[in-house]
């Protein structure tokens, strides 16, 4: 019913990027500029989470630790 020629469609475009080139990459960098600015976006929260997973650790290993040495303490007594 909806054959797509996938083919075609990829010369036209090669032809149309042959035949004006200005044009072509001006729509490519608009395309482009919205997702550049999104992937951004998301590796900056991507990496502020991770830098605060991290810091969770940490602070938990460093409460552990605070636990033990006042339980040993404790029983030193």
């Amino acid at each position: 019913m909806f054959s797509f020629d996938w083919r075609q469609k990829f010369l036209d475009l090669v032809v149309y990027a042959a035949s004006n080139p200005w044009q072509f990459l001006y729509y490519i960098f608009i395309f482009l500029t919205p997702m550049f600015i999104i992937s951004g976006y998301l590796a900056y929260r991507l990496a502020k989470d991770i830098e605060r997973n991290e810091k969770s650790k940490r602070s938990k290993v460093q409460q552990k630790l605070n636990l033990a040495k006042v339980r040993r303490h404790d029983k030193n007594e």
